[in-house]
């Protein structure tokens, strides 16, 4: 079981931001990563439809060998992690959760904005687990349609990047919070941009890391932290493995991992 590895399951590329936590915080580790291009953005697609997409990934994944699996998608994570933890007996981690443990833990003034995609703003799962935590704090959200596509396409801090964060952003930032949760893990490759446009006194919160560190402590309780040094990566994808390749490029500097087309 330890040398199994961790599977991690997105829409797109967006889950290359709890790949990059999970190097840091869990560099032994091996990695089954699935991207399913094909089919996004899940942000516009219905419950039932993204529970049967995430269940046909994970059953994918177990079959690569898999130990634990991160749902690094945040519409995924609200769509389909609780049937996901119904379906499978593998420790399976959201990022939902994480990110509102840490935004509480983040704000003094007690207000919270979320950019997300619409379906996770509509589902309010965040402020549900918000509220659950700390029933006062107020929560401002607002959907970013454009900033998957964007990210996706490697325009991390182009014009039409600026553009906009300005529209999506501004009615949180008039609401006046102190914390920002990149409600979508494509999101924090545009952290220099919402950062810029939120200014210095927002603070930012990536619930990818936080999520890292929730399967961290589970991985140490079950002892399921893999021993030795051979460390192997894939990568697969529903879409186009030449278009991933060229943005992990950008977002690792080096990327010299195949990527594998799947069908399903």
């Amino acid at each position: 079981m330890k040398q199994l590895a961790i599977g991690v399951l997105d829409s797109g590329i967006g889950g290359f931001s709890v790949v990059k936590e999970l190097k840091k915080l869990l560099p032994k580790e091996n990695i089954e990563y699935f991207a399913d291009h094909a089919r996004q953005p899940y942000g516009q697609k219905g419950q039932e439809e993204i529970e049967d997409f995430v269940v046909q990934i994970i059953n994918f994944l177990l079959k690569k060998g898999i130990k634990a699996c991160i749902i690094a998608c945040n519409t995924a994570t609200a769509a389909g992690l609780e049937r996901a933890k119904e379906e499978f007996n593998i420790p399976i981690i959201g990022v939902i959760e994480p990110g509102a443990r840490a935004a509480v833990a983040t704000t003094t003034n007690g207000k919270i904005g979320l950019a997300a995609t619409e379906f996770t703003v509509n589902s309010k799962a965040y402020h549900k687990e918000i509220k659950r935590i700390s029933p006062k704090i107020e929560i401002f959200a607002n959907p970013c349609p454009k900033f998957t596509p964007l990210v996706e396409l490697g325009q991390f801090d182009t014009i039409e990047t600026y553009q906009a964060a300005k529209e999506y952003l501004k009615p949180i930032k008039d609401a006046q919070v102190d914390t920002l949760i990149l409600g979508c893990t494509h999101y924090p490759f545009l952290q220099k941009v919402i950062s810029d446009i939120m200014g210095p006194k927002v603070r930012l919160v990536d619930p990818a890391y936080n999520a890292v560190l929730d399967l961290k402590k589970i991985l140490e309780e079950k002892h399921f932290l893999k021993i030795g040094k051979n460390k192997k990566e894939n990568y697969y994808t529903s879409g186009n493995p030449g278009n991933m390749k060229k943005v992990a490029r950008t977002i690792f500097n080096s990327f010299e991992y195949s990527v594998e087309k799947v069908k399903f």
